[in-house]
C-alpha cells in the first residue's frame, strides 16, 4: 500500500517528530553550559576520544566506560572522528533517533491496521510521550530502545529474516536489555508455530548475544544484592536511588524504578482510548474500520506478556537484570501509542461518517482539533526544562579556571558543582552525587568510602587527618561552597545525610562552633573564588 494518502501521513509523522525535536533543541541549547542530566554520567568520559590524557586513573570514568555497550562507544567515537564532540552529538542524536523511531512506529501501525491516519496518530502519541521525558533526549544507551525494538517488531511482522536479525544484533550492541524482550517474543511465536526457521534462527541469535554479553569480562561485575541494598539508605525514600517504597501500590505500579507502569501514569490515564478497542470490535457496522484490524494485532498482547514476565523476573533477581521498570515502562509507551492510534482513527472515522451533510467541512476540523488537543500537553510540559532532564551549570568562571589546570588533577568536593566538573571542565573529581550510582558493589563501595572520608576530612579538627586524606587520595584541589561550614548546608543536603555517622558528627561539630582545619585555611590557601565557591590548593593546606 503506497498511496498518496500513505505518503502524506508518513511525511506528516516525520514533520511532527521534527517539530517536537525543535522544542527539545531549544532547551538543549539555551546555554553553552546546558547538558542533559544523564549525559553527565554516560557522555562525560567520551571526551577521552578527543584527548586521551583526560580522566586517567579515574574510577568514575572507568566505571561508566566499562558499563557502556560497544555500539554506543563506537557511534560516539565515529561522531568524534568526524569532528562532532560528544556533548554536541548527544544533543543531535535524539533528533535522528526520534525521526527513525517515528518511521518505524508508523510502519508497525500500518502492518497491524492499514489506515495511514492511524499510523500518524500513533506516531504523534509516541512523540508526545517521548518528548515529555528524559529517555530519548538523554542520548544515552536507553535512548536507543524505541527505534531498536520497533525495528525488530516491524521486520518480525513482515517476516523479513535478515533485517530482523540485524536489529537483534544492534540491540545487543546498543541496549542489551531489549534483547531479552525480543527473545521472549520469539519464544512465544516459536511455541505457537511449533516449527519455524524464522523464529528459531532469531532466538538462537538472541540467546547467543545474551551469552556473549553475560560472559563479557567487565571491570565492575559485582552486582548489588538485595540483602545489601536493603541495608543502604540510598535505596529508600529520599535516597540517591530510591527503590524501596513504603506504599506497596506505588512500589509495584508507579515507582520510577520498581513500578510496572510508566512513571508518567497521569499521561497513561489521559491516553486510555485504547481500552475501548475490544468493545469497538464488537460493533463493526457502527465502526466499520475495525474490519481492517489484522490478526497480527496479537503482537501487542505478546509484548505485554513478555514485559510482565521480565518485570517480575527482574524483581526476583534484583538487581541482576538491572531495574524492573526498564522491562515494562518503555514497552507500555509503545503499546499505548499503537492501540490508541488505531482506536482514535476508528472513532474519528465513525464520527465524521455520521456527519453526512457537512462531512467535507467537519472531517478536517475534527481531525485538527484532535491533533491540537494531543499536542498541547507536550508544549505546556516542555515549558519546564527539568522535564527533559536538562540542567545548566551556574559557575562558568570555575569551569574555565579548572580547564586551565593540569589534565591529571583530582578535585575533592562535596559541592553540587562537582556534578558538572567532569562534563564542563573536563577534570576528574573524587566523588560527586551525580556519579554515586549504587548498582555495582565493586564501584560503589569505593565511592561510598571516599565520600565518608571526604566528609570526615572536610569537617575535621585535626590537621594530621586532613593531611592523611589528601595524601591517601592524591588530592590536588579542594572545592568548597562558601556556606559549607554552616549547619543548614548539611541539614538540607539529602545526599550527604545518607552517610552516617559522618554527616551527623559534622553537624554536631558545627553546632559547637569549633574551628575546623579547612575553614581556617580558606584565606591563605584559596587560589580561585566566586561569590559562592572557593578553590583551595592542597599543597598549602598540608602546611602546618
Amino acid at each position: 500500500m503506497r498511496t498518496k494518502k500513505y505518503h502524506f501521513w508518513l511525511a506528516a509523522s516525520i514533520f511532527v517528530a521534527i517539530a517536537f525535536s525543535c522544542f527539545g533543541f531549544k532547551l538543549a541549547f539555551q546555554s553553552p553550559y546546558t547538558i542533559q542530566d544523564d549525559a553527565r554520567q554516560h557522555v562525560f568520559w567520551l571526551q577521552k576520544f578527543s584527548d586521551r590524557y583526560l580522566f586517567t586513573n579515574d574510577l568514575i570514568a572507568d566505571y561508566f566506560s566499562s558499563v557502556a555497550p560497544l555500539g554506543y562507544k563506537f557511534l560516539y567515537w565515529f561522531a568524534n572522528f568526524l569532528g562532532v564532540k560528544p556533548f554536541l552529538f548527544s544533543k543531535i542524536l535524539p533528533v535522528l533517533l526520534g525521526i527513525i523511531t517515528t518511521i518505524y512506529i508508523y510502519f508497525v501501525t500500518i502492518a497491524l491496521f492499514p489506515v495511514p491516519f492511524a499510523g500518524f496518530m500513533a506516531s504523534l502519541l509516541l512523540n508526545q510521550n517521548l518528548w515529555m521525558l528524559d529517555d530519548l533526549v538523554s542520548g544515552t544507551p536507553r535512548a536507543f530502545f524505541y527505534v531498536l525494538f520497533l525495528g525488530f517488531i516491524y521486520y518480525l511482522l513482515r517476516q523479513r529474516l535478515i533485517p530482523c536479525l540485524l536489529f537483534i544484533i544492534l540491540q545487543g550492541l546498543f541496549y542489551p536489555q531489549v534483547v531479552l524482550i525480543s527473545a521472549g517474543i520469539l519464544i512465544i511465536n516459536l511455541i505457537k508455530q511449533k516449527s519455524s526457521y524464522f523464529y528459531f534462527t532469531g532466538l538462537v541469535l538472541a540467546l547467543g548475544i545474551l551469552a556473549i554479553y553475560k560472559l563479557k569480562t567487565a571491570d565492575f561485575s559485582q552486582v548489588m544484592s538485595l540483602t545489601t541494598a536493603k541495608q543502604l539508605p540510598e535505596f529508600y525514600a529520599g535516597g540517591r536511588n530510591t527503590f524501596f517504597l513504603d506504599n506497596p501500590w506505588l512500589f509495584w505500579l508507579a515507582g520510577p524504578r520498581s513500578g510496572f507502569f510508566p512513571r508518567e501514569w497521569q499521561y497513561v490515564l489521559l491516553c486510555s482510548f485504547g481500552l475501548s478497542l475490544p468493545w469497538l470490535t464488537r460493533y463493526p457496522r457502527r465502526f466499520p474500520l475495525v474490519k481492517k484490524i489484522k490478526p497480527q494485532i496479537t503482537i501487542v498482547g505478546q509484548i505485554l506478556l513478555v514485559s510482565l514476565a521480565l518485570f517480575f523476573l527482574s524483581h526476583l533477581l534484583l538487581f541482576q537484570l538491572h531495574l524492573p521498570s526498564r522491562y515494562s515502562q518503555h514497552t507500555w509507551r509503545i503499546i499505548i501509542a499503537l492501540v490508541d492510534g488505531i482506536t482514535l482513527a476508528i472513532l474519528l472515522n465513525s464520527i465524521t461518517k455520521n456527519i453526512t451533510h457537512y462531512q467535507k467541512l467537519f472531517k478536517p476540523l475534527i481531525t485538527a482539533i484532535a491533533i491540537g488537543a494531543l499536542l498541547y500537553p507536550t508544549y505546556a510540559v516542555q515549558a519546564y526544562p527539568y522535564r527533559l532532564g536538562y540542567v545548566t551549570g551556574t559557575a562558568p568562571e570555575l569551569y574555565q579556571f579548572l580547564e586551565q589546570q593540569p589534565k591529571d588533577i583530582l578535585i575533592a568536593s562535596l559541592s553540587k558543582e562537582a556534578d558538572f566538573i567532569p562534563s564542563l571542565a573536563q577534570r576528574s573529581v573524587l566523588v560527586a552525587e551525580e556519579y554515586s550510582i549504587p548498582y555495582h558493589l565493586d564501584y560503589y563501595q569505593p565511592i561510598r568510602r571516599r565520600t565518608q572520608d571526604l566528609i570526615t576530612a572536610q569537617y575535621s579538627l585535626n590537621q594530621a587527618k586532613v593531611n592523611q586524606f589528601i595524601q591517601k587520595y592524591h588530592i590536588d584541589l579542594w572545592l568548597l561552597d562558601k556556606n559549607a561550614f554552616q549547619v543548614e548546608h548539611l541539614l538540607h543536603n539529602p545526599w550527604l545525610r545518607q552517610f552516617k555517622p559522618e554527616t551527623e558528627n559534622a553537624i554536631l561539630s558545627l553546632k559547637q562552633t569549633k574551628k575546623h582545619i579547612l575553614a581556617t585555611k580558606v584565606a591563605e590557601c584559596k587560589i580561585f573564588q566566586t561569590r559562592e565557591l572557593v578553590v583551595l590548593d592542597t599543597k598549602c593546606i598540608k602546611l602546618n
